[in-house]
Parts: C-alpha cells; sequence; structure tokens
C-alpha cells in the first residue's frame, strides 16, 4: 500500500465513492450499494497501516456508509470495535452529509505475531480477539439524546458481527455482504464495497400487501440473489452500481435511487482543538509542552496543530467566556418561552 499513491490521480470515478439506496420486490426490502475508492485510499494512506488493519477499516468504514445510509438522522453515525486482540480499537463515523473518516489502533508486535501464527477462521477474530464488541451510535447533537446499540463481536467477518447485531438489538432481518480490494502495487487505490439488504417492517408504508409467508418466500429469494454477487462484481469500477442492482434483483423488481456522494472530510479544527486543551486543568496541559508548544494530531485525519504555551490562558479564557455566553442565551431563550 502506498504512502506513494495520490488520491488525486485515480480522479473521480462515476462508479465509486457513492451509496445508492434501492428497493427490490414492490418495496417490501430495502439496501444500499456501497462503493468507496478514492476516499477509501485517502483515508487508508493518511495511517499507512499494515495491510490487514487496513483492509478491516475498510470494511469497517464502507459498512458503517451502509447502515447509515438506512438511518433518518441529522448528525454522526459512528461504528466502533473494541477487543483484546492485536487491534484493540477501531472507529469510524459518517455524517448525514456523507462525510467519512476512520482509524484504528493496534499493537505492532502482537498483529506481527498474530499474522505469523497458524490461523483457521476468518481474520477479524485473529485481529479482534475474543471478547470484543461492536457498537452503533447516532449523535445529532447535544440537545437530543444519544442512541447507542452495543452487542459482542461474534462470527467470522464484521457482517456476520452486523447480523448478530440486527438479529439481538434491531430485530430487523438484515443481510450484509462486504468485500474488500487491496493495492496490488505501490499507487494502485483501494477498493471496497457493501451490500446491504433489510426486511421493511410490516407497519412500514411502503411494504406491498402479501401474505406473510409469501413474504416470508421473497425475501429467502432476494438473499440468494443478493449471495450470489462475487466479490469481484462488487470491486469492478467499470460495472455502474444500478447495472449491479439491476443484474441481480431484476427477476424481483429492483428500483434504485438517486446517488448519495461520500467524501473523506474530517471534522477536526483548530477551533475544536482549543476546546480540547481548555477543557483540561492548566497544569497538566503545560507538562505536555516541549519547546514551549503543546502538540496535538488529530487521529482520524493526521492533522497537526500547534500551540505556543503563551497562548494557553488566553485560550482557556476564550472558551470558558464562550461557554458562559452559551449558558445565558439558553436561560435568556427558556424565559422568554
Amino acid at each position: 500500500m502506498g504512502a506513494e499513491a495520490c488520491p488525486e490521480a485515480f480522479g473521480p470515478n462515476p462508479a465509486a465513492d457513492v451509496s445508492v439506496p434501492f428497493l427490490i420486490d414492490s418495496g417490501a426490502f430495502r439496501g444500499r450499494l456501497v462503493r468507496l475508492t478514492a476516499v477509501a485510499t485517502e483515508i487508508l494512506d493518511r495511517h499507512n497501516d499494515p495491510e490487514p488493519v487496513a483492509a478491516l477499516l475498510a470494511e469497517a468504514m464502507v459498512s458503517a456508509v451502509a447502515l447509515a445510509g438506512g438511518l433518518k438522522y441529522t448528525g454522526v453515525f459512528t461504528l466502533q470495535i473494541q477487543g483484546k486482540g492485536p487491534v484493540h480499537m477501531l472507529v469510524t463515523d459518517v455524517t448525514s452529509e456523507g462525510n467519512l473518516r476512520g482509524c484504528a489502533k493496534y499493537d505492532a508486535e502482537a498483529l506481527a505475531a498474530e499474522m505469523h501464527r497458524a490461523q483457521s477462521g476468518g481474520l477479524t477474530p485473529h485481529l479482534v480477539g475474543p471478547g470484543g464488541h461492536l457498537a452503533f451510535t447516532v449523535d445529532q447533537g447535544p440537545d437530543t439524546e444519544r442512541y447507542q446499540g452495543i452487542v459482542e463481536l461474534t462470527g467470522e467477518s464484521l457482517a456476520e458481527a452486523v447480523h448478530h447485531y440486527f438479529r439481538q438489538s434491531e430485530q430487523l432481518e438484515s443481510a450484509l455482504k462486504v468485500a474488500v480490494g487491496a493495492p496490488k502495487a505501490p499507487g494502485e487505490p483501494w477498493t471496497a464495497a457493501a451490500l446491504l439488504l433489510q426486511r421493511m417492517p410490516e407497519e412500514g408504508g411502503l411494504i406491498r400487501l402479501a401474505p406473510k409467508e409469501e413474504l416470508d418466500d421473497a425475501w429467502r429469494t432476494a438473499v440468494i440473489l443478493m449471495g450470489s454477487v462475487k466479490n469481484s462484481e462488487l470491486l469492478d469500477l467499470s460495472l455502474a452500481p444500478e447495472r449491479l442492482l439491476t443484474r441481480l434483483f431484476i427477476t424481483v423488481g429492483v428500483v434504485p435511487a438517486a446517488r448519495r456522494p461520500i467524501q473523506a472530510k474530517c471534522r477536526c479544527s483548530r477551533e475544536r482543538s482549543e476546546g480540547i486543551i481548555a477543557s483540561f486543568p492548566m497544569e497538566e496541559v503545560q507538562s505536555y509542552a516541549e519547546d514551549g508548544k503543546i502538540h496535538m494530531t488529530c487521529e482520524f485525519c493526521r492533522a497537526d496543530y500547534d500551540f505556543a504555551v503563551k497562548d494557553l490562558e488566553r485560550i482557556v479564557e476564550k472558551h470558558r467566556a464562550a461557554a458562559t455566553s452559551d449558558v445565558g442565551a439558553e436561560t435568556e431563550e427558556g424565559e422568554t418561552s
């Protein structure tokens, strides 16, 4: 994989970096087809993680986009994995505007040892280890209640863990297929794709009227058709998403919706970094200073922010004043209403 890779060199591909919602079987089932190339490459090349870690992060990112596409929210959807294996933390999130980011934390020595050990089963259990957890979070801002669902990380892949989550937590029949293509040579792009299929709840307004037995049979047929798609087809950039969906589900009827673009974009900023500094005691912050500066690096996009120690008091006062102003505005609004 390449530190040499340049996402701009790949150019915008009309068949990639999109999420395509669709309905099949007269609206009885819904789904999303997600394909990432330049976006995945840009994010993964920033971290330059070992290929097994990068592949797992790519799998998580494309899964997060697919899952978030079925939610009505304004804010941030987060997929997080925690475990006791070589990869002890993986986080990826996507905003309702389609801004994606991700990062993983791992023990390099433990990872190397695990990769040299004889393995059976899937890669995910070996990277994350036993006793891991998968969490989904929807955060729509400070004035709303945050939703979070957590489930044990089971199965041989991330897709199987997602299936387990929906069976246990959402009571929603779902099927997910994920494929990841790593660069075959330095400078080549990553490609990741996800195909998610979900059965609409019976009270859903789009579901067609039919006996339960008929819908059960139709669901099984749709899942079988989905399972027939090859990884190479999911990752084929010459195959438009809509064409792939038609090829798969033409016998049961498929209606693709408008594409939703996905971009690699972090939410970090100098202002946010100042806010983090202001949230800690001054003495603790000063203890991290080197050469008269506090250095901060965003875990997601690797952006660097430097702050002079002499400016710390000004930063703290600035954010305290802003917090006081916000509280005052809320109080005034409450009294007026």
